[in-house]
């Protein structure tokens, strides 16, 4: 009886002495990649990038409509499911800026004609702007050189582009009823049970998010990432764009009339932007995270003190590199 709950003794100390070692190393992470943020200026690289996404808003969108309405043949129901979702995903729209935004795409999209191959490889090539500030913005983070020529440098914008407006169309599936009923259960007159679990708690939006930006983090910097730090960085940004969706309430409590009374009808759009930036800000965030190296970001140079300066002055000052080089 003694050895038994000796045992059980032991294993509640090592389990919060493991614990303890587990968070101190995951706080000291996310606190190495914000100053790595902040030493990248990744809140200006953010701020560029927010500019080609407002750019490339209206071709995504495009984008996604010819997509759907060229596979289920219904461009006018592709229109209604990508403004629901754009709805939903950019808190306190207004719904003028909605109703705009809906006569733009009318305009674009009369007929099915316009959900050829022709016009959705056009349009995903207008979103190569919008890549290439994200892919420019994770090689300044990671400090490397993009190699190639600005064909290579296209072509590799274009297949990334590619691939994550199939994942964005896999999120607008998984994330829309009627969608995913119509993908995964067609021939059911309504979802299952556990299928009904599984999107209410939008799980397959937040695990395939969660696969997806460790594998972008990972193989896009142009440097060799862990694998650990790829997911803890793709973790982060799932969670910090659940976190602002969720804590929007906050805003709408402290500051929505002070903004109201500012810009106006235009309050909504501006917050809008201020979504956009947080999100690419969050973006850049995870980013940092997943190159954050085993040793410290910021560490200590070991240099002579002054007292024991030599007849030339006190020691140089290091350089950049020389100073951010980690000590073993």
């Amino acid at each position: 009886m003694k050895k038994a709950k000796h045992q059980i003794i032991q294993f509640s100390r090592n389990y919060e002495s493991y614990s303890y070692r587990l968070t101190t190393k995951v706080v000291a992470k996310m606190l190495h990649g914000l100053f790595l943020f902040k030493k990248r200026k990744c809140e200006i690289l953010a701020g560029a990038t927010t500019f080609f996404a407002l750019l490339s808003f209206c071709p995504a969108m495009l984008l996604f409509i010819s997509l759907i309405g060229f596979l289920t043949g219904d461009v006018a129901g592709a229109k209604s499911i990508v403004l629901n979702t754009v709805n939903e995903n950019i808190p306190s729209l207004a719904p003028w800026i909605l109703k705009s935004i809906s006569a733009i795409v009318d305009q674009q999209l009369h007929t099915t004609k316009s959900s050829n191959i022709f016009n959705i490889l056009f349009l995903g090539y207008s979103l190569v702007g919008l890549i290439s500030a994200l892919m420019y913005g994770i090689r300044t983070i990671a400090g490397s050189r993009a190699s190639g020529g600005y064909l290579v440098e296209d072509a590799k914008s274009f297949l990334i582009g590619t691939f994550m407006a199939g994942f964005f169309g896999f999120l607008f599936i998984s994330s829309n009823e009627v969608l995913f009923k119509a993908v995964f259960f067609s021939g059911s007159s309504e979802l299952p049970s556990i299928a009904r679990t599984i999107f209410n708690f939008q799980i397959l939006p937040i695990i395939s998010s969660v696969i997806f930006f460790t594998a972008f983090y990972k193989f896009s910097s142009g440097k060799k990432i862990s694998l650990a730090n790829a997911l803890l960085g793709a973790c982060s940004f799932v969670a910090l764009f659940i976190l602002g969706k969720s804590g929007h309430w906050i805003y709408v409590q402290t500051s929505k009339q002070d903004l109201a009374h500012n810009y106006g009808n235009f309050s909504s759009m501006v917050m809008a932007v201020v979504w956009i930036y947080y999100l690419v800000c969050s973006f850049f965030y995870g980013a940092s995270l997943s190159n954050i190296e085993k040793e410290n970001v910021f560490s200590i140079v070991e240099t002579k003190e002054v007292a024991n300066e030599g007849p030339d002055g006190p020691p140089a000052i290091p350089d950049e590199e020389e100073l951010f080089k980690t000590v073993s």
